[in-house]
C-alpha cells in the first residue's frame, strides 16, 4: 500500500513508541488519528502539534481500547472526519512489573486489565475498522506485540501471555481477512522508553551487551518496520522481529 494520502488510527499513539509510529506515518503522507486514553490527552496534543509543525496532518482521538463502545465511537469519528480508513496500528498497551517467580504478586485485577488492553483491545479495534477497510477494497492492520510473546521474558507473566495471545489473534485475522486486508505483527525487543527504564540502567546495559548488535532497539527502528509492513503488499500473517538479534540468545 502506498501510504501517501491514506488514513490511519494509531492506538496508544500519544507517547513513546506510539508517538514515533504516528510521526513516521505522518512523514510518509498518512493522515494520522492519534488515539490516547484520557490521562494522555496532553501528550496527544504534543504529538499532534509535532506532526503539524513538520507539515503533516493529525488529530487526537480519546478512547479506551478495551471498551467496545469507545472503540466504535473513535472509528466513527475518524471515518466521519476523513471519509474512510485504511490503516490500523495497534500500539496501545499496559503492564505491571512483577517478577515471574512472584506468583502471588500478580493479582487478578492486573491480569484482567493487561489482557483487556493488550489482547482484547486490538481485536475490538479490528472488528470496528474492518468494514470500513472492506468498503475501500483494501486495508492494513499492524499490531505491536513483543519478543516476550514469542519467548518467556518481559515485565510480567501476564504481559508475556497477553502478547502471545495477540500473536495468534493476528495470525487468525490474517487468514480471515485476506486478500483485501493484510495483518502483521511487529515484535520489538527491549526498548529504551519510559517502560524500559523501569528495568533499571544496569539491566538495560546488561541486555545491550548481550545482544549481537550491541544496541537496544530504538522506537524509530520499530516505527520503520511498521511503515515497511504498511507498504509491502506481499506480507501478511507475519511477525517482524525487531530486537537487535535478541532472538538468537534466548
Amino acid at each position: 500500500m502506498e501510504p501517501n494520502g491514506k488514513v490511519a488510527i494509531v492506538t496508544g499513539g500519544a507517547t513513546g513508541l506510539g508517538r514515533a509510529i504516528s510521526k513516521m506515518l505522518a512523514d510518509a503522507g498518512v493522515i494520522v488519528a492519534v488515539n490516547h486514553p484520557a490521562p494522555d490527552a496532553d501528550e496527544a496534543r504534543v504529538t499532534v502539534s509535532q506532526i503539524a509543525d513538520a507539515g503533516g496532518v493529525a488529530v487526537a482521538v480519546e478512547a479506551d481500547v478495551s471498551s467496545a463502545p469507545q472503540v466504535a465511537s473513535m472509528v466513527d469519528q475518524v471515518v466521519g472526519s476523513f471519509g474512510g480508513l485504511d490503516i490500523l496500528v495497534n500500539c496501545a498497551g499496559t503492564t505491571v512489573f512483577v517478577d515471574f517467580k512472584d506468583l502471588a504478586g500478580l493479582n487478578e485485577s492486573d491480569w484482567d486489565r493487561i489482557f483487556a488492553v493488550n489482547a482484547k483491545g486490538p481485536f475490538l479495534c479490528a472488528q470496528a475498522v474492518v468494514p470500513h477497510m472492506q468498503a475501500r477494497g483494501a486495508g492494513v492492520i499492524v499490531t505491536i506485540t513483543s519478543g516476550s510473546g514469542l519467548s518467556p521474558g518481559g515485565s510480567s507473566i501476564a504481559y508475556a501471555a497477553s502478547k502471545a495471545a495477540l500473536e495468534m489473534t493476528n495470525k487468525c485475522l490474517a487468514q480471515a481477512l485476506g486478500p483485501q486486508i493484510r495483518v502483521n505483527t511487529v515484535a520489538p525487543g527491549m526498548l529504551a522508553t519510559r517502560w524500559g527504564a523501569r528495568f533499571g540502567k544496569e539491566a538495560l546495559e546488561r541486555r545491550r551487551q548481550s545482544l549481537p548488535l550491541k544496541r537496544l532497539t530504538a522506537v524509530e527502528d520499530v516505527a520503520a518496520t511498521v511503515l515497511f509492513a504498511v507498504r509491502n503488499d506481499a506480507v501478511t500473517g507475519s511477525t517482524l522481529l525487531v530486537d537487535a538479534g535478541g532472538s538468537t540468545i534466548r
